[in-house]
């Protein structure tokens, strides 16, 4: 019921926006040559108060809707690349109707590229944002590897993305949030080629219009977007040595635009061969102990698509339509020797086993926008599918001196989800800097679980029933939100509202268990920046929130995964969502100087834990904590060494702790990171990057520090349209994966070595032809889903 008086409301403040009595004053921007100029910024004044923008079409038309009052001075200023700014003064209502004539600029330069580098971080109230295109962020491996890299973003070595504390955070690509698993995550962002990328947002506090998920924050990844009329596109090869084994990839993307038709689509092929190895002792309450090392040769392959079309229905209504998606195939074999001591016998084995998964995930999104004033009033539908499907084999051999340990097994457990989502957003502006933003939305989900475990008896495979499982998970969302935005001299203010209903269901057909669950949530934001000296861009924030996160879709499947002779993965159908209280504090200082505190409570955390068995075997399962705490202090700064060489810095001190029962685990850590950049012109950029992470928490286990550096040398050819970079990562070779866990009396040390010190060639080159555009980003919108679906 509250959902249809919400969703009543929202239509009919929709309804009154297009019906609201509202003056028109049109005009036609032209040079003097009487040809028209498109994409002319038009800003009305009034006494220096910027009233509203709009911009003139490709007939260089455009068009005002305000309240204007009789007997009132008002301005107009019209502005574009390669004229001279103009300014035309009226009182209303003397003229509804303007003829503009702008004058080229006075200096030309003929056969002259000139390209602004903007700065790596611009920053905003909000969020600051990472200006990946052309810096030295594009000579990374990958989308995965961009955010390693990126300032005040932090990437474990299994792909676990954090921007402050050791909270999870909400990825976004485009608008789109991915609802996928970590690991599943990482892989996607592996497909994402650098070259695509334009920038990263980075909030660390998300208002009322973004999903309740996430209590770690928001990353958004905006793709670039070609601004040439006609054909544009590039092609793009990379040669990664890693270790003795190579890394490929190939890529195109092209678009193309015809008056009020714009297509486009991008391909990219991969192909990744590394090495690891892996040290695993573990010391039992009973003294025995397990010790192990384990070389495994990875072998795989991954594709990107993305395809679509916009077309503009009028000036102010325009249609798109994307699909997207990825095909892997991941290809991992094992090759362990174990040493088993008890108290009676030493025992020594092998181990073989071979992992085979082949994900893919595909989505479709259909756009519709209208923009029903030049005030900037906004309505828009969105509707979205997305299917993603897994196949999934693990095969096992183990061979000990002790004939009676031996075993031989396979699992196949393919999943598939399906997502279908609608929503709609309308955005109103009002006079005196303010902002009516609202919107509802409706998802479902349908996961398919499905577990198979055949033992290898008498030279057959027998299905082993307990350990098979067949699961079916359904879950519905309906939301709704409502923000409002009004800045009043030196003081501005957001407040929110997040009303979000969750249905779920659960259906174990092996086991026969069913569950049902229904949870409602309010999650208020609110938001107040205080301009402390505008003119040297000093401000001070204050931020609150609720958040929550759901627990992954796999992870409520009651299934039980042995993946050897000595560790086993359960899953918890008795999950419950997790959620955070969070207030932040801080200071920004000539725009570039950064810092804040903050304190996050979340009760029911959810972690996995590690806890030794019977037969001494570790289970690994997903559970809620009580509750965490966690408090820290952010910061970042630039240093300007010299002309050419920039140091862009950031931080983060946290303290965090857990708490199970009787079980409690607290550590402090500290990050920072430092980017060098230094232009040797019309020569080459260079960029240093060093990392560095002291030892962390995770639910009941302690993570080693973490410290690299990176190097990169880049030279622009053919014209600046080719690009040649040369990347060598973790150049001293510091970076290796360490987990201690000390619980119920055992100790359990992990240690894996990957392929860090790569060494990289690529190559870019971009064409285009034709005039200059916008081109229109096709929005998307299954968001928290995608996040939580583990391929």
């Amino acid at each position: 019921m509250l959902l249809k008086h919400l969703t009543l409301s929202l239509l009919y403040c929709s309804l009154a926006s297009i019906l609201y009595g509202q003056t028109k004053i049109t005009g036609h921007v032209s040079n003097v040559r009487n040809k028209p100029i498109p994409f002319v910024s038009v800003a009305l004044f009034q006494d220096s108060s910027l009233l509203l923008t709009t911009a003139s079409d490709e007939q260089g038309t455009f068009l005002l809707s305000y309240q204007y009052l009789t007997g009132t001075k008002y301005s107009l200023k019209f502005s574009t690349i390669g004229y001279r700014p103009s300014l035309k003064d009226f009182i209303y209502p003397d003229t509804n109707s303007f003829k503009i004539v702008l004058r080229e600029e006075e200096v030309a330069l003929n056969n002259v590229t000139v390209a602004a580098t903007k700065p790596l971080i611009t920053r905003k109230a909000d969020r600051y944002i990472i200006n990946v295109e052309n810096g030295f962020l594009v000579n990374s491996n990958s989308g995965l590897d961009v955010l390693q890299k990126s300032p005040g973003v932090w990437v474990d070595n299994n792909g676990r993305i954090r921007i402050r504390g050791n909270q999870p955070v909400l990825v976004m690509v485009n608008d789109v949030v991915l609802r996928m698993s970590e690991d599943e995550l990482s892989e996607y962002l592996r497909t994402l080629k650098p070259e695509d990328i334009s920038r990263i947002e980075v909030i660390h506090t998300p208002p009322a219009e973004f999903e309740a998920s996430g209590t770690g924050g928001i990353i958004h990844i905006i793709l670039k977007k070609n601004r040439k009329t006609g054909l544009n596109g590039s092609v793009y090869s990379r040669y990664t040595q890693q270790g003795k084994k190579p890394l490929n990839t190939i890529g195109a993307s092209l678009d193309y635009k015809i008056k009020k038709l714009l297509l486009f689509g991008s391909y990219s092929y991969t192909k990744d061969r590394s090495f690891y190895f892996a040290i695993t002792d573990i010391v039992y309450p009973d003294t025995s102990t397990y010790n192990s090392y384990t070389a495994r040769n990875n072998n795989n392959t991954r594709q990107q698509y993305r395809t679509g079309l916009v077309y503009d229905l009028s000036a102010n209504q325009s249609l798109g339509i994307q699909v997207m998606g990825n095909a892997n195939q991941l290809v991992q074999s094992f090759e362990t020797n174990i040493v088993y001591q008890s108290a009676t016998r030493n025992t020594m084995g092998k181990a073989y086993s071979g992992w085979i998964r082949k994900p893919s995930l595909n989505s479709a999104t259909l756009n519709y926008s209208w923009k029903l004033n030049s005030m900037g009033t906004l309505l828009k539908l969105i509707a979205d599918y997305t299917a993603s499907q897994k196949r999934e084999l693990n095969s096992f051999l183990s061979i000990y001196d002790d004939p009676a340990r031996n075993s031989t097994y396979r699992n196949n457990s393919p999943t598939s989800t399906n997502i279908y989502s609608i929503q709609t957003d309308y955005t109103q502006p009002f006079r005196n800097h303010a902002e009516l933003k609202a919107g509802v939305k409706y998802t479902s989900v349908k996961r398919n679980n499905t577990l198979l475990r055949e033992d290898f008896i008498n030279n057959n495979w027998i299905r082993n029933e307990p350990a098979s499982n067949h699961f079916i998970y359904n879950e519905e969302l309906l939301m709704v939100y409502g923000s409002f935005e009004k800045t009043a001299g030196n003081t501005s203010f957001k407040a929110g509202l997040r009303v979000e209903e969750t249905y779920v269901r659960g259906n174990s057909f092996t086991s026969n268990e069913k569950f049902k669950r229904q949870y409602f949530g309010l999650f208020p934001s609110v938001f107040i920046l205080q301009s402390l000296n505008e003119a040297k861009g000093n401000s001070a924030y204050i931020n609150y929130s609720r958040r929550l996160e759901r627990p992954s879709f796999s992870s409520l499947n009651p299934y039980r995964l042995q993946f050897d002779d000595y560790t086993i993965s359960i899953g918890n159908p008795n999950l419950l969502p997790q959620y955070a209280h969070k207030i932040e504090l801080g200071a920004t200082f000539r725009n570039n100087y950064m810092g804040g505190i903050y304190f996050s409570k979340t009760k029911n955390i959810i972690g996995e834990l590690a806890n030794p068995i019977v037969d001494n075997i570790i289970e690994y399962q997903s559970q809620n904590f009580d509750n965490s705490t966690e408090y820290g202090f952010n910061g970042s700064f630039p240093v300007k060494v010299l002309k050419n060489w920039e140091i862009n810095n950031s931080f983060s001190v946290f303290s965090l702790s857990y708490q199970i029962n009787d079980f409690k685990i607290k550590q402090t850590t500290f990050s920072g990171k430092s980017v060098h950049t230094i232009t040797l012109k019309n020569l080459l950029d260079i960029n240093v990057i060093g990392d560095y992470r002291s030892g962390y928490v995770n639910a009941n286990s302690k993570i080693a520090r973490l410290f690299t550096t990176d190097i990169a040398l880049t030279r622009k050819v053919l014209k600046s349209k080719g690009r040649i970079r040369f990347y060598c990562s973790d150049i001293f070779n510091t970076l290796r994966d360490k987990i201690v866990t000390d619980y119920n009396k055992t100790h359990i040390d992990f240690y894996q070595k990957r392929s860090t010190r790569t060494f990289s060639l690529s190559f870019t080159y971009n064409f285009n032809s034709g005039r200059k555009f916008n081109l229109k980003k096709v929005d998307e919108n299954n968001t928290d889903e995608r996040n939580r679906v583990e391929n």
